[in-house]
């Protein structure tokens, strides 16, 4: 939160210490400032100046309260990393264990073929290596502002700075672009020497070529299918509980199937309808009187 504030030669992380001259000054001037009010403006004025010197002082509080708190979670989260990393180097079997100095010459040899005994390994070490050393720049940091730190990190950095392997060079070179000549992160470690021997003779490189003929005709162990243990509240039944299965009986029929419903007859089909019949026409009926009556001739004159 106080890394927004770049003020050119002021830290913010710093607890800010005045000395005691400075505060003997203050209060004298603050003493005069209250007797002039007093004598020109009255008990008012004083109020008003007093509630003032109140208010600057609240805010000092506050600032370096909030100040000592996130120190406080910056070192916390520091040792809660260093622990991890510490962790997984003391694991049992650990193979890291060998990136430690002090093992003596006689472990040289084992040691070696266990950190380059497959690509994993050896990318392990490195991931671990670079790990560390990043957390050595954040640790370096704040030991600038709290120096009662900088003694918790003697050990990370003997680890680094023995760099038995060329681990830590190889990170370097790889993430930093340092050369022989020039890196400006060895100023971290308190004896670099090492280090910078391995970035000149390439001892990482070197021990990767040596080793490296031996991986394609290693045996890769089985791997074991990853089972899921069962909960603490699960119950299994005993082999006691279990009634005998007979093998030779015969197996239980299957239930006859349900007899299936009666098809409902079958409606008959409607016959079509008789296209209607044409309309006859019927000869108009005689009546009787025409019937009974012939035409005469017309008669001759």
């Amino acid at each position: 939160m106080l890394d927004k504030f770049s003020l050119s030669g002021l830290d913010p992380y710093m607890p800010l210490t005045v000395p005691l001259w400075a505060v003997g000054a203050a209060a004298v001037v603050l003493l005069l400032l209250l007797l002039v009010a007093l004598f020109r403006g009255g008990l008012g004025a004083v109020i008003r100046i007093a509630f003032l010197v109140l208010a600057v002082a609240a805010a000092w509080v506050l600032f370096n309260w909030m100040q000592e708190r996130d120190r406080i979670e910056a070192r916390r989260a520091l040792n809660t990393r260093l622990d991890e990393l510490a962790a997984r180097v003391l694991a049992p079997n650990s193979v890291f264990g060998c990136l430690e100095p002090g093992l003596g010459d006689a472990v040289d040899s084992a040691c070696e073929k266990e950190l380059f005994a497959g690509p994993e390994t050896v990318g392990a070490a490195t991931a671990l290596v670079a790990a560390r050393w990043s957390l050595l720049g954040r640790a370096v940091d704040y030991a600038k502002r709290d120096p009662s730190y900088d003694v918790r990190l003697n050990g990370l950095r003997r680890s680094l700075q023995a760099d038995r392997y060329g681990f830590l060079a190889q990170v370097l070179v790889t993430r930093e672009g340092c050369t022989v000549t020039r890196c400006e992160g060895l100023d971290r470690l308190s004896d670099p020497t090492r280090v910078r021997a391995n970035l000149a003779e390439r001892t990482f490189e070197n021990l990767v070529a040596r080793n490296a003929v031996a991986w394609a005709n290693r045996t890769h162990p089985p791997v074991a299918a990853t089972t899921i243990a069962p909960g603490a509240n699960v119950s299994f039944p005993s082999a006691a509980s279990i009634p005998p299965v007979s093998i030779m009986g015969t197996e239980p029929g299957a239930a006859a199937p349900a007899a299936a419903a009666p098809t409902p007859p079958r409606r008959p089909a409607a016959q079509p309808k008789a296209a209607p019949r044409p309309a006859v026409a019927r000869p108009a009926p005689i009546s009787p009187r025409a019937t009974g009556t012939t035409a005469e001739p017309a008669s001759d004159q």
